[in-house]
């Protein structure tokens, strides 16, 4: 039993050290850690989804670094660079020492690649890529919105003693949203780069860096979708407020439809709307709604009511007066809460 466990743990072994022969090694006679220059540039953003939390875009992304290795004599060359493309760029990579970063948030439809060499042993690597990026969406200031969609490189073979991802001017020029980039109900605003490590299973830290692309939400459609439709249910027991002479039982049927149609409003909100954090507009337009309706039911079997008004306030000239104020005191107040609630919202973005 032992001396098949012992073979068994030899062949291992063997298969591990077979596995990463091919592996090549970094360049010599460069510093460590070995700096790779991170530039990516946005071509196209075709699609954001913030229920299902991404978004798909065509992405440039170019990785720069130096092997000394691979200069080569411009003059023997005839040429001060090497330009690879499309397979010969496979065969020339599995020859030569690349960092091997992974797009750790993507799901990748297609890559095309290009590889330049430059006599000073300067390796560029372009990746054209068009990818599902998932990206955490945060939605609590909807629809005055603005989120970080994340571009994530993430080295899983070499920690942060060995390389780092950086940039310098050269791949700041290269990075960017192509001019004239739209999108339907969003604004692009800029790309951003967050650099930081992770810490893998084996104790060390590995180098990541986020090119995140900014966007900011335009509200408007957003809220003609979600406040018009409330407005028009409130406008019901608001007109049945100012008819004087209307009696209880048919206010109260006009507040009966008024009370169903924001519960069928409230359902619309869920499901079309579903994504947002608890205490959204949506939430509070509801809550102002119920509120305003419970008011309104309150109103209508007592001031309202011109019998229970004479048979339980003492003072009947008075009465009128405060009906006549009320009617249009309640509903201005429920306008001036919906309309604070989203002056608050889009002035905390």
């Amino acid at each position: 039993m032992k001396r098949y466990l012992g073979f068994f743990l030899l062949l291992v072994l063997f298969l591990g050290q077979t596995a990463y022969a091919h592996e090549i090694s970094m360049p010599k006679n460069a510093p460590r850690p070995l700096k790779i220059g991170v530039a990516v540039f946005v071509n196209n953003i075709s699609k954001v989804n913030d229920q299902t939390d991404n978004f798909e875009a065509s992405v440039d992304i170019q990785l720069r670094w130096k092997d000394n290795d691979l200069a080569f004599n411009t003059h023997k060359q005839g040429s001060n660079r090497l330009e690879f493309k499309y397979d010969a760029v496979e065969q020339k990579l599995a020859s030569i020492w690349s960092p091997a970063l992974t797009l750790a948030n993507a799901n990748i439809q297609s890559k095309a690649q290009g590889l330049f060499i430059y006599a000073d042993g300067t390796v560029v690597l372009i990746q054209r890529v068009k990818a599902v990026f998932d990206a955490p969406y945060r939605l609590d200031a909807f629809p005055f919105d603005t989120q970080n969609l994340p571009i994530h490189l993430l080295s899983e073979r070499y920690n942060t003693h060995q390389i780092a991802l950086i940039q310098e001017q050269a791949d700041l020029d290269n990075s960017g949203l192509r001019k004239g980039l739209s999108l339907l109900s969003w604004e692009p605003q800029r790309l951003k780069f967050v650099a930081s490590s992770t810490r893998g299973w084996n104790g060390q830290f590995y180098p990541e860096m986020q090119a995140q692309i900014v966007l900011s939400r335009m509200p408007t459609a957003y809220l003609l979708a979600t406040l018009m439709p409330f407005f028009l249910v409130m406008l019901i027991p608001t007109i049945a407020t100012f008819f004087i002479n209307l009696d209880t039982d048919k206010r109260l049927g006009y507040l009966s439809s008024s009370i169903l149609a924001l519960v069928a409003l409230s359902f619309t909100y869920s499901s079309r709307y579903a994504m947002l954090p608890p205490g959204n507009i949506t939430t509070q337009l509801v809550v102002i709604g119920s509120g305003y309706q419970i008011v309104m039911i309150l109103l209508s079997v007592t001031i309202f009511n011109q019998i229970n008004a004479k048979r339980w306030f003492t003072n009947t000239f008075i009465i009128p007066e405060i009906a006549s104020y009320l009617r249009w005191a309640v509903p201005l107040a429920m306008l001036g809460l919906v309309l604070t609630r989203v002056l608050l919202i889009a002035l905390i973005v």
